[in-house]
């Protein structure tokens, strides 16, 4: 079974926009190629596919891209989780052809501190693995060239104006529209609450930070093509904070999108209905999901996906998660009858096999060109 089938590694013409989703369930990683830019990645995951640990959007770039391989214009960590950092490392280190920038978000909290700490100790018992690795790789790629940013409301990733026609200019711009300065102060103090340090190493403390805060959210504007990329950033606490905070910023670009990743796996708490009435200004949006599951956690619920499906041209969701009664496929008859002996219901969580593709291309008039959905991902 292929990773990806050879309809897949079909190139976009130089003018076209790729905007490619991967999630399995627990991760996930966007591949973008932008006009007169580049290739680039925003986050990543690692995965299990044939026995073997692969960075789907490394495993994509490497099969559809022709050698020697370009540099990528970008790779963006937007925020910490485990869930979107993991691979970034592998990408920098592995990608033959180099990066531009690497970009990360900016913010400062008990992980990134434990993160820094490991870093410069050697030691990793206390951080996150797949944050420690991409902070490193970061660093590594700085020294052999590549433009570090940290990115929060209204950075600029990139800003071209490129001439189409004689005295006709286009212009192809990426901005951050998050964290807020109030966020990344609210993320700081959590920091300052929780943690001390021991003998000058030892970094104790309970992580309650809400890393969501400082979860950057991106546009991407080309002529008259507009996208916007959620990451995991929430409905926010106050017109400072989150979506509320975006949406009530007095410098924020106009938010209308042929196309919105839609933020935090689609939950509940990431929606805001302003935000909304804004990506949907010139038409119903393409909404794309990655779903999220961990432990008792799965998202998005189905009132999740009733509520995008309305705002929505159409929904397509990057992967699937079935829950299977049935546990004689997976246990001997012994183990099933004393599971049944002592809960009432107990359900089998199945995860996709490979991580699911979606996707879309544009011209930069906004006319869609591809619309491709690759199992397990599908349209709701």
């Amino acid at each position: 079974m292929p990773l990806f089938p050879s309809d897949v590694l079909t190139l976009p013409k130089e003018d076209e926009l790729e905007i490619s989703i991967f999630g399995p369930g627990y991760g996930e990683s966007i591949v973008l190629h932008v006009p007169h830019v580049g290739w680039g990645i925003i986050d990543s995951f690692v995965q299990k596919f044939e026995n073997t640990s692969i960075v789907p959007p490394l495993e994509y770039l490497l099969k559809i891209l022709d050698r020697p391989y370009p540099k990528l214009a970008f790779i963006i960590l937007t925020h910490p989780h485990e869930d979107h950092c993991k691979g970034i490392d592998r990408i920098i280190k592995e990608y033959p052809g180099g990066i531009e920038r690497v970009c990360r978000y900016d913010g400062f909290g008990l992980k990134e501190l434990r993160a820094y700490n490991a870093i410069n100790n050697t030691k990793l018992k206390q951080a996150a693995p797949g944050l420690v690795y991409a902070y490193r790789a970061m660093k590594e790629a700085t020294k052999k060239g590549s433009q570090l940013k940290d990115l929060s409301e209204m950075t600029l990733v990139f800003d071209k104006r490129i001439e189409t026609k004689r005295n006709c200019f286009t212009e192809i711009r990426m901005m951050a529209l998050s964290p807020s300065a109030k966020s990344k102060e609210k993320y700081r103090k959590e920091l300052l609450n929780v943690f001390r340090v021991e003998e000058g190493t030892s970094i104790t403390g309970k992580d309650n930070s809400d890393h969501n805060l400082i979860s950057v959210a991106l546009v991407l504007k080309l002529g008259n093509l507009q996208v916007v990329f959620g990451s995991d950033v929430e409905e926010g606490t106050n017109n400072e904070t989150g979506w509320s905070g975006i949406v009530s910023n007095i410098n924020e670009p106009s938010l209308w999108a042929h196309l919105v990743k839609v933020p935090h796996h689609g939950s509940e708490n990431a929606h805001n209905d302003l935000a909304w009435k804004k990506f949907c200004s010139k038409g119903k949006p393409i909404a794309l999901i990655s779903p999220f599951l961990k432990g008792s956690v799965v998202l998005p619920k189905v009132n999740d996906l009733q509520r995008i499906k309305a705002l929505s041209h159409k929904v397509g969701i990057t992967g699937y998660i079935n829950l299977k009664t049935r546990l004689k496929k997976y246990y001997t008859r012994e183990v099933v009858r004393s599971i049944n002996s002592t809960v009432r219901t107990m359900k089998i969580i199945e995860k996709p096999k490979k991580p699911g593709l979606i996707r879309v291309r544009y011209k930069l008039d906004g006319t869609r060109t591809e619309c491709l959905v690759k199992s397990p991902a599908k349209w709701y």
